[in-house]
This record gives C-alpha cells, sequence and structure tokens, in this order.
C-alpha cells in the first residue's frame, strides 16, 4: 500500500512539474521572440540554429553518453487569445469542454508518436527509465491557436483546421539521472509554414500537423547525432 501511495504522489508531482513547465514556457515566450532575445537562459547559451528560431545550450554539455531517450508525456496549451466560443458563435456552434480535451490529447498523442518513430528508427531508443545513458525529453506545444468552423451534424465527424493558426514547441533536454537542464530550443510553425492540418473527434486526419511534428522530431534526432557524435 505504501508503495502505490509513493508511486501516486510521484505520479502527481510529475504531472504538476510538466503543466509547470507549459506556463512557464509561455510566459517565457515574449522574452525569447523578441527581436534581440537574450544571449543567455537560465544559464544556458544562445548559438545560431538555421532550423529552429531559438536554440540554447549549457556550454560545457556532453552529450556523447546518450544512447536512449525518455520522453515526458506532452503538454499541450492554448494561446491565450484563442475563444473559439466566443459572441460570434451561435451556441449550436460552440466547442464543448470534450471538444478541447480531445484536440490537446490528439495533438499530444501524435506528437508522441512522430517522435518515437523519428528516434527509434535512427538508433535512440524510447525508454521508460532513468539511466546514466538516458536523456530525458520535456516538451510542450504552447500558444496553441486554431480555428474552429461549424459543428457538423449529428453522427458525423466534427473538423478543426488550423489555416491561420500557429503553434510553439518548446523542448528541454536534461540529464535522466541528475535532471540537469543541459538544452532547451524554441520554435514555432504558422498554418502557412505547412498548409492547414485538421483534427476530427472520430477519425484523426493530421497530415500537415505530422509534417510539422516531423520537422521537429527530425530537428531534435539531428542535434542528438550532432551532439553525440553520430552525425555523418
Amino acid at each position: 500500500m505504501t508503495s502505490l501511495k509513493n508511486a501516486g504522489a510521484r505520479g502527481t508531482a510529475a504531472h504538476l512539474s510538466l503543466a509547470l513547465f507549459a506556463i512557464s514556457a509561455v510566459a517565457l515566450l515574449p522574452a525569447i521572440a523578441a527581436d534581440a532575445p537574450p544571449a543567455e537562459w537560465d544559464g544556458l547559451v544562445r548559438v545560431e540554429s538555421k532550423q529552429i528560431d531559438h536554440l540554447y545550450k549549457l556550454p560545457e554539455a556532453d552529450f556523447s553518453g546518450y544512447k536512449r531517450v525518455r520522453l515526458d508525456p506532452i503538454e499541450v496549451e492554448f494561446d491565450k487569445n484563442w475563444k473559439p466560443n466566443d459572441s460570434t458563435r451561435s451556441p449550436s456552434q460552440r466547442l464543448s469542454s470534450s471538444d478541447i480535451e480531445k484536440i490537446k490529447k490528439t495533438l499530444a498523442e501524435e506528437f508522441r508518436k512522430v517522435f518515437t518513430e523519428e528516434l527509434t528508427k535512427n538508433g535512440y531508443p524510447v525508454v521508460a527509465e532513468s539511466d546514466d545513458d538516458v536523456l530525458r525529453v520535456s516538451a510542450a506545444i504552447v500558444n496553441l491557436y486554431i480555428t474552429a468552423p461549424e459543428k457538423m451534424s449529428a453522427g458525423r465527424s466534427r473538423t478543426y483546421t488550423t489555416s491561420a493558426g500557429h503553434m510553439t514547441l518548446v523542448v528541454e533536454l536534461r540529464d535522466s539521472v541528475t535532471g540537469k537542464l543541459m538544452a532547451r530550443a524554441v520554435d514555432s510553425v504558422q498554418g502557412r509554414d505547412t498548409g492547414n492540418f485538421m483534427i476530427t473527434n472520430s477519425v484523426t486526419n493530421m497530415s500537415s500537423a505530422r509534417t510539422a511534428l516531423s520537422k521537429w522530431a527530425v530537428v531534435l534526432r539531428e542535434g542528438l547525432d550532432d551532439a553525440t557524435g553520430r552525425a555523418k
């Protein structure tokens, strides 16, 4: 009984930690997205990247010993200005709380699937445990803004599109044993960059969203290749 209680406490603490990570990421985005982003962030130093908007690394970080990846549950947070149920929409068109949670859950699940596929096929097993050779990856999709068209008639799937929307990825890399922060990346994608992507609550159709997620997954994997010396 004690072990079950402890496990539950650890699970709750982990969930709160991830939620705070997402909240902190949203709070820090205005500064990091400024014309002149800070040269240092939580002890990490900004380095130039041609692939993502902002990349920060610990100067003395050594990634060469990491062979596996532990991927934390993905947090998804909407843009503070996203108002799917404003006064312009009739009651029949408004999204329920379950609709909104479905969007978050679907995107988080697709994110995990895409990242796991990219990492495992390139020699980085995704594991659940912490160990000396395991790199912990915490990620959040924040500032998610989607347009919500009219609900379809009863019995048909409901569709959401981001044709005029945007989302931002925040990723932190830590040593899985010590929790030491080693790198952080921030990158935003606009609907115009990837085309429309759709999320349905009966049949998932996220081909364009998957394009954005796949780009992020490849960037992470290539970054690991460079840091661990696997890059050719």
